[in-house]
């Protein structure tokens, strides 16, 4: 089994989704304007698009907190403040604590077991620590690798340098990582040549190239080392 697990924060561990769609409505409320469900739609889809230029590094962390609010609010013609919403989001995301099915029972078995346990997530540090603190489960981890604090972001193969150099007696092919983004949790992993599991949350198949796929994070605890792919000969095929 498996000795050390690098698990991302957001739709891994905590139900960003809730925590998102809830902050996201009190924010626009909180300036008098009236909340529909489409707004969410609109504002993950600008959201995405920003979070894709930051894995690809064009562009920096404070343009797109800076960024995506203002933009927004142009959609819908909103006056007011993008910075200031930020702030309020970024609270309000704070605040939230919404765990992941099975989560917390399944750390504390790895735990049991003896496991190594590591945050491997992209986001702003204190936001991701307080929420960690608030479903009770930061105290689990043997440390925290996040973004802002690690200065790469996923899937950089420098952020999983940085976290391969800090974590004590590490063997790459006793570690994995475990995530729910194929193009930062899964690719990232792969270009640093170590074992994925890819996390969903739905029945429908995703094509990726993870290593194991789970719908149930309680899957961690029996999670097997998958063998190495043997060589081909090239001599010996027809």
């Amino acid at each position: 089994m498996y000795q050390t697990f690098l698990l991302d924060i957001d739709n891994t561990l905590l139900d960003f989704d809730a925590a998102e769609k809830r902050g996201l409505k009190k924010v626009i409320e909180s300036y008098g304007v009236e909340y529909d469900s489409g707004m969410l739609k609109e504002y993950k889809k600008l959201n995405r698009n920003l979070w894709d230029l930051l894995e690809q590094g064009k562009i920096s962390r404070d343009v797109l907190l800076n960024t995506r609010f203002g933009e927004f609010f142009r959609l819908y013609q909103i006056e007011a403040s993008g910075t200031e919403a930020e702030a309020r989001f970024r609270r309000l995301l704070g605040d939230s604590s919404d765990l992941i099915p099975n989560v917390k029972e399944t750390l504390l078995q790895l735990k049991k077991m003896g496991k190594q346990l590591y945050t491997a997530s992209n986001g702003v540090y204190s936001t991701q620590i307080q929420r960690l603190t608030n479903a009770g489960i930061h105290d689990l981890f043997d440390g925290m690798f996040i973004s802002e604090q690690v200065g790469y972001e996923k899937p950089s193969p420098y952020f999983f340098e940085y976290c391969f150099n800090n974590i004590p007696d590490f063997e790459k092919e006793k570690a994995v990582m475990v995530g729910d983004s194929i193009s930062s949790d899964i690719k990232g992993a792969a270009d640093a040549g170590m074992d994925s599991c890819l996390f969903l949350r739905s029945e429908k198949p995703v094509p990726s190239n993870a290593t194991h796929t789970i719908r149930d994070i309680s899957e961690l605890i029996n999670l097997k080392i998958s063998p190495p792919t043997p060589e081909t000969d090239p001599e010996s095929s027809g």
